[in-house]
């Protein structure tokens, strides 16, 4: 994984990723944030070489810093079942159905980590994994929050039901508004393609499936920004049913 970005590679640096090295363009050490990027990997040991145009890669000229990084870590379906047994009702994992672009990838994870989600699962063969563009897009979220790769999706939310979980999924053509809907209770969100949405197999093995309301005549919303307001309102729900259950215990 090659990252040239200077907000994701500071956050590799902070979290511990696996860097071979950095390498800088001659006469931009005077960036703040590239001098700081220097500085961590110093301390950290990590090689640092100057970057040279080659004539087979002219557009080095525009590439002004990049850190060579083991690939991404993804992290096991075994830690789960204690992370919802702890965590009870508060748990809040987020399972994506077939969502191809790495960007919307990204954003997702940038937002899932933002709002303290514990876990994000994917399908290894049918949604685009963590690559390079989507590392760079989450800014580092990634590495704040586990993701989790299965087999079947479909197979995973009736495990998620066997533990206890409830489930909700998103489709713009759903009934029920995520504002009408108590979601406080559930921990799984399903979020579907960009195309597509909620392929019919998965949506059969959510207990509720919710809308965001749109205006009438333009209903549709990309993926990652529908997953950023499902997440916090789901967050939301969490917080006020944590604020009335401390209300009623005085």
């Amino acid at each position: 994984m090659i990252l040239r970005d200077k907000n994701a590679i500071l956050e590799a640096l902070r979290t511990g990723r696996e860097i071979y090295y950095i390498g800088v363009s001659r006469g931009i050490k005077d960036d703040k944030k590239i001098s700081e990027i220097l500085a961590i990997a110093e301390k950290k040991n990590i090689s640092i070489k100057e970057l040279t145009r080659t004539n087979n890669n002219a557009s080095r000229k525009t590439i002004s810093i990049e850190a060579k990084c083991g690939d991404f870590k993804y992290s096991s379906f075994d830690n789960l079942k204690e992370v919802i047994e702890r965590k009870g009702s508060e748990a809040l994992l987020v399972a994506i159905d077939h969502v191809q672009d790495p960007r919307n990838l990204g954003a997702i994870l940038r937002t899932a980590a933002a709002a303290g989600v514990d876990a994000v699962i994917i399908e290894k063969r049918r949604c685009c994994e963590v690559t390079d563009i989507a590392y760079e897009t989450s800014c580092g979220g990634a590495d704040r929050i586990p993701v989790v790769k299965v087999s079947n999706l479909r197979q995973t939310l009736r495990v998620f039901k066997e533990w206890g979980c409830w489930i909700a999924g998103t489709d713009e053509r759903a009934e029920d508004s995520c504002y009408n809907v108590d979601l406080s209770g559930l921990n799984v969100l399903v979020l579907g393609s960009e195309g597509e949405g909620l392929s019919r197999i998965v949506s059969e093995e959510c207990d509720f499936i919710v809308r965001i309301p749109t205006a009438p005549n333009f209903p549709s919303l990309n993926v990652s920004v529908a997953a950023g307001i499902m997440m916090f309102e789901f967050v939301r729900a969490k917080l006020m049913n944590m604020a009335g259950n401390t209300e009623q215990a005085e």
